[in-house]
């Protein structure tokens, strides 16, 4: 009997430790689920600054503005603005996100572009319910570190149905889809080299047309998947990296105003016809600012 009873003692504990393991796969299983729902999936994760646009840009672009051919009315002639109906509750409750380094410890973004698929009054709506590209934006404007550069996530995203995840390579997509946008070339994503670091193109909107010079950049970000918010799903094992290291630096300058406008301040070097000098004398340092900043930025 009493042997009888150490193996019923024994059962039992092995079914309790059982349950007690399920128990805790399930929770961990709900904890996953709710992560992918919520703000990062897994939590904690960051999202790449990928694309920056320089501080030697015209100084009227760099203003946060839709007026007088500011950031916002470029980004508009890159198809990309604000949802129609304001800021939605997800992007108000953002997090702090990034460190800017030098005089400025963290900051909530600033907007969230959406992809306005030629529609401006209700493009970013379609853009929310079926997906496709967005960026969330920063401007440098440190205390130490005021260069006015403006420094973008950018990233592809699958409908709303599907949790916004992000599509496989769709950091790099989502970099190069604003790139081929503007420039009107086809990036080679899977592939880019050294010699295929260049581009430039124009856009247009409200009378205003802008020249963008890009400059595909390595160094200042990281080659990786660790840490890089949906790594599991962006990846694609054997193929990329979340995140290939790349970061797409633009100088904008202005080339067109309608005619009852001038500009509302002096231009920055990025609206010298002498772009190459602009390159070399003004673009470097703002990168260098950038190499403080980019390893710490984290999302959401």
């Amino acid at each position: 009997m009493a042997i009888l009873h150490d193996l019923f003692v024994l059962a039992f504990s092995f079914i309790l430790a059982v349950r007690a393991l399920m128990d805790t796969l399930t929770q961990a299983l709900t904890e996953a689920t709710s992560t992918i729902l919520g703000t990062t999936f897994p939590d904690g994760q960051q999202e790449p600054i990928n694309m920056i646009i320089s501080g030697a840009s015209d100084s009227d672009v760099l203003k946060d503005q839709s007026t007088h051919g500011g950031l916002r009315n470029y980004f508009l002639s890159c198809h990309s603005q604000a949802i129609a109906s304001g800021k939605s509750t997800r992007d108000q409750r953002s997090k702090p996100t990034w460190a800017t380094a030098m005089g400025c410890s963290v900051d909530n973004q600033t907007a969230v572009m959406r992809y306005n698929y030629g529609d401006t009054k209700f493009g970013t709506c379609t853009e929310t319910i079926n997906g496709g590209n967005h960026f969330r934006y920063w401007v440098q404007n440190g205390t130490d570190a005021n260069s006015g550069a403006v420094f973008m996530a950018v990233s592809y995203e699958m409908p709303a149905a599907k949790d916004h995840d992000i599509v496989p390579n769709g950091y790099n997509f989502g970099r190069d889809y604003i790139v081929g946008n503007i420039t009107g070339s086809a990036i080679p994503t899977s592939s880019l080299s050294t010699a295929d670091l260049q581009y430039s193109g124009t856009s247009s909107s409200e009378g205003y047309t802008y020249k963008t010079d890009v400059t595909y950049t390595s160094g200042l970000l990281t080659n990786t998947s660790v840490g890089i918010n949906h790594n599991v799903t962006v990846a694609i094992d054997g193929v990329t990296n979340a995140v290939d290291g790349l970061v797409a630096v633009l100088d904008v300058s202005i080339t067109t105003r309608p005619d009852n406008e001038s500009s509302s301040g002096d231009s920055g070097a990025g609206s010298s016809d002498d772009s190459d000098s602009a390159l070399s004398m003004n673009f470097v340092p703002s990168l260098l600012l950038a190499t403080f900043i980019l390893p710490i930025f984290t999302l959401l």
